[in-house]
């Protein structure tokens, strides 16, 4: 009785997560990468350039970036703006520097038309997660294109925070919102979001266990050769729930895995890469950024990439040193820098994916530095740079297979991706979908007599 009232609530639940599965095949959530903002800004204007103050050549710098903002150089660090035209600190960008910010992207993307007037946005449902906080508030620019594009601005920093079409909000609205249960009224309060997709998927897990074994009890293969004691809707939902109740049960269970409840899969800090780097005073960021002007280094975007303690910059892929001379990473300089990670078991240059180092809807950076640590931990390293571009530890591995592998179904090399494996999958969500509808259907059916027959028997008053 109690898989019967529970499946009528939770499997509509569990219907749309597999409906909105098939959706995000093929969908992702909108977010501009690194890669995608950098080529949409303007190449540096370095006749404006530099001031920056003497007091604060004793600060650590940990990031650091120049670039263009407005048509003007800035230097962003850790969190600050710094006007490099001025030596001011920029604490907030005026809606003109914002529209010309998202000018500057649209044309580099191929966005046609022109924005409208700003809006003012603090959050909505494209800018609803934790990601964009540092960020807030935003100057939002909708474009009259065609595609009816949308582009966030930082008021804060000036940067393209996130861009969105209209054909993408709504087949958001049909994949990751529902799947993900984003609606922004919930999502934007991350701790009761978090505890309600914990517990439904906890009750999802509940109502399948329970759902398979009152499956194989009334199955009962040794005492009747038919495949099912049950007719019409009743045995739709008995086969079908019993060939794709474990499939459903792995599905709901790595999702709930996914949200990591209670931390069971959390990492522990690891302080080793930044060991690896080091860190620069922000007066070593100074006389670099000087020197790539003297230099003339014509690039979108200089970026600090500090290795073994020593200043070097990243610009539009090539490596130069302090005073912005080209200085290419070899393998076998950056074999000796991985030392500073600790005991190393091997390492080397890999030119495809991994089990840990993979992509799904975007492919990731390749080639790869990687190393393994004698502790079972796996660095992958930009191989032009240094700079870390992922790490797998125990919990990692353990949400790869626990989570990633059982829920998106590309554990096989080869068969993880793609037009045949997007087929497959949506048959296999057809199939749990089926044996979830069915049943919903009969629970319901169930549900509505039990009340008729209630209301019958209940006494009249007067």
């Amino acid at each position: 009785m109690t898989h019967r009232y529970v499946g009528v609530v939770m499997g509509l639940l569990m219907l749309l997560w597999f409906a909105s599965g098939v959706v995000m095949l093929f969908v992702h959530w909108p977010e501009v990468s690194d890669e995608e903002r950098a080529q949409g800004l303007a190449p540096i204007s370095w006749a404006q350039c530099c001031r920056l103050g003497e007091t604060q050549d004793v600060q650590q710098v940990d990031h650091a970036t120049v670039e263009d903002l407005a048509g003007r150089p800035v230097l962003r660090f850790d969190g600050g703006l710094i006007d490099l035209a001025t030596g001011q600190a920029i604490h907030r960008i005026s809606s003109a520097e914002a529209a010309m910010a998202a000018a500057t992207y649209a044309r580099a993307h191929g966005i046609a038309g022109r924005p409208g007037a700003p809006e003012a946005v603090e959050r909505d449902q494209w800018t609803v997660t934790g990601y964009f906080n540092k960020r807030r508030p935003f100057y939002l620019f909708q474009f009259d294109d065609p595609a009816r594009t949308d582009v966030y601005v930082s008021a804060h920093t000036g940067a393209v925070s996130q861009v969105v079409t209209a054909r993408e909000k709504v087949l958001n609205w049909l994949g990751p919102i529902p799947h993900w249960l984003y609606p922004e009224g919930l999502r934007a309060d991350t701790r009761l979001w978090t505890q309600v997709v914990i517990w439904t998927s906890i009750v999802g897990v509940f109502l399948t266990v329970t759902g398979l074994y009152l499956g194989v009890v009334a199955w009962r293969p040794w005492r009747d050769a038919r495949l099912t004691p049950f007719r019409g809707w009743m045995a739709w939902h008995h086969l079908t729930g019993l060939a794709a109740g474990v499939l459903t049960l792995t599905w709901v269970a790595s999702g709930l895995v996914s949200m990591n409840p209670w931390g069971f899969l959390e990492s522990a800090p690891d302080e080793r890469p930044e060991q690896m780097t080091g860190f620069v005073s922000f007066g070593d960021v100074r006389q670099a950024v000087e020197a790539a002007k003297a230099q003339g280094v014509a690039s979108r975007r200089i970026t600090v990439a500090p290795l073994e303690g020593r200043l070097y910059l990243m610009a539009d892929g090539r490596r130069l040193d302090a005073a912005a001379r080209p200085a290419p990473l070899g393998p076998r300089e950056l074999a000796e820098a991985t030392r500073r990670l600790g005991a190393v078991a091997r390492q080397g240059l890999i030119t495809e994916e991994d089990a840990y180092y993979f992509g799904h809807h975007e492919p990731v950076a390749l080639p790869a530095w990687r190393v393994e640590m004698t502790d079972g931990v796996l660095f992958y390293l930009d191989p032009t740079s240094g700079r870390l571009l992922e790490r797998a530890d125990a919990a990692r591995r353990g949400f790869r297979w626990l989570f990633e592998a059982p829920h998106r179904m590309d554990f096989i090399r080869g068969f993880d991706r793609g037009g045949g494996w997007a087929a497959v999958v949506t048959l296999l969500l057809v199939l749990t979908s089926t044996g979830v509808a069915t049943g919903v259907w009969l629970g319901w059916r169930r549900a509505r007599a039990d009340l008729t027959r209630l209301t019958k028997k209940a006494p009249k008053l007067g």
